[in-house]
Order: C-alpha cells, then sequence, then structure tokens
C-alpha cells in the first residue's frame, strides 16, 4: 500500500505529470506496483473509470495498472492524431460521459497516471469524507501560471493546510450528471491564452464559478500527484521511501 506520510492517507490513484527529473518518487512507486502480485478485482460498484488515448505509443500505462488489477474500464479517442488536449479532450470526454450509466465516474491521464490500489476504495473515500459532486486532484504548482487562478486557489478553504493546493486536471471523479454537465461547459470555453494547447486553463476558469460543488482533494485522500515533489513523504507497504534527490524540496 502507498502511504502519503504527511497526511496519514493511502491514495488510490498516482499521477506522475512533468519532466524525469522532476519526479524522483516516480520509478520507485511504479516498480514497486507492477511487480506486486496481479489481482482480479472486477468492476468497482457505482464507478466507471475512463481515460483518453489516441493510440500513440507513449500512452496505456493506465490500462497496464488496471490489467494488473483486474478492473474494466473505457478509453475514448483512439485514431484522433495530432491530438492537442484543448481541443480534443474535451468533446471526447464529453461523447465517453454520454455512454456512462453509473453513479460515478473517474478519469485519469492514460500516459503517467496509475492506480495502485482497488478502485472501490476510491468510493468509500469520495463518500465518507467530501460533500462536493466533483472532486479534481490537487498539484503543488499552479498551471498555467496566471495569477488570477492562484489567488482564488490559495483563498479556497483547505488551501492553507496543504502544499497540494492547486487544481491538476489528470484526475478526477465526481457524479456522473455533474461532470457530464461540467465537461459539456469546457468543451465549450476557451483555453487560457497562457496555455493555449492545455485543458487546465479551462477547468480553472471554470472552477472560479463551480466551487464548492468542485473541490480539490488536499489530503491526497483519493489522489496523489507525484510530480515536482522531492521529499520524503512516501511509505511503500509501510517502509519510508527515500528520495536522493532534493532539489525540488
Amino acid at each position: 500500500m502507498l502511504t502519503n506520510l504527511v497526511f496519514d492517507t493511502r491514495p488510490v490513484v498516482v499521477h506522475a505529470h512533468g519532466s524525469h527529473e522532476r519526479k524522483p518518487n516516480w520509478p520507485p512507486i511504479r516498480e514497486w506496483f507492477f511487480a506486486s502480485a496481479a489481482r482480479q478485482l472486477g468492476a468497482a460498484p457505482d464507478l466507471t473509470i475512463i481515460t483518453c488515448n489516441n493510440g500513440h505509443p507513449s500512452m496505456g500505462l493506465l490500462e497496464r495498472s488496471l490489467d494488473h488489477l483486474g478492473v474494466p474500464y473505457l478509453v475514448a479517442g483512439h485514431g484522433i492524431d495530432p491530438w492537442v488536449n484543448s481541443v480534443h479532450k474535451p468533446p471526447v470526454i464529453v461523447e465517453a460521459l454520454s455512454g456512462v450509466t453509473t453513479r460515478y465516474v473517474l478519469y485519469a491521464d492514460s500516459r503517467d497516471a496509475i492506480f495502485v490500489d482497488d478502485p472501490r476504495r476510491a468510493v468509500s473515500e469520495y463518500e465518507e469524507h467530501f460533500s462536493c459532486r466533483m472532486l479534481f486532484s490537487a498539484d503543488r504548482l499552479n498551471w498555467p501560471a496566471v495569477t488570477e487562478f492562484k489567488r482564488f486557489e490559495d483563498r479556497l478553504p483547505g488551501a492553507a493546510e496543504s502544499d497540494f493546493r492547486y487544481l491538476n486536471g489528470g484526475i478526477w471523479m465526481g457524479e456522473t450528471e455533474y461532470c457530464r454537465t461540467f465537461f459539456e461547459r469546457v468543451r465549450v470555453t476557451p483555453p487560457a491564452e497562457e496555455a493555449p494547447e492545455s485543458e487546465q486553463g479551462i477547468l480553472k476558469r471554470l472552477l472560479m464559478d463551480t466551487h464548492p460543488d468542485v473541490q480539490f482533494d488536499y489530503r491526497c485522500r483519493i489522489f496523489q500527484n507525484i510530480g515536482f515533489v522531492s521529499t520524503d513523504m512516501f511509505a511503500l507497504d509501510g517502509a519510508p521511501l527515500r528520495v536522493e534527490d532534493k532539489t525540488l524540496s
């Protein structure tokens, strides 16, 4: 089990965004997970897991992790090339959500995210600890680096208690009907000028209209972003994970 030692939480999904040198915890966490015994968990009741994968060779890590756990998932976006997140990701997610019949849906990026535990725990943690209708993973960095976004997110309840306080669109979950409505808005909203190829500026813009229905996982109960994290804050099966490079601390 992966443990966040700062919050004493056990994240279910790990997202390793950013360049290799900015996520030193990623190789040992990834190798630890895929060295574990394969499982056959089956579908989590009330939850559908979706991702976007256009078929590029760099994609598919998320699906490998779910195959390792024996958990089904829905893949959307195959064959779209070239792929631009701000252009293609919103409509592809809208289309995928149109076929989801479960109460909840969970999205994670195909290229650099993995499930490290039973998705049923995502549902139980969500229902026990969150009152929002949609939950995003939280990041240490405000990106795109728009002052308006940072100012808003710094002032949200919960932000002061965590270094993970900024929206990251690489993992999210919520009530399916609400997520459909939210991404219909994402689909017709232009991206931030500072990051025209990313959908994340759109998400951050809409957050300003939708909070508190949309909130963050500040304590990494379900989602753990590990990009730009080099502190010794994790344990694997109870053994502390030591990171040699502290340059990002």
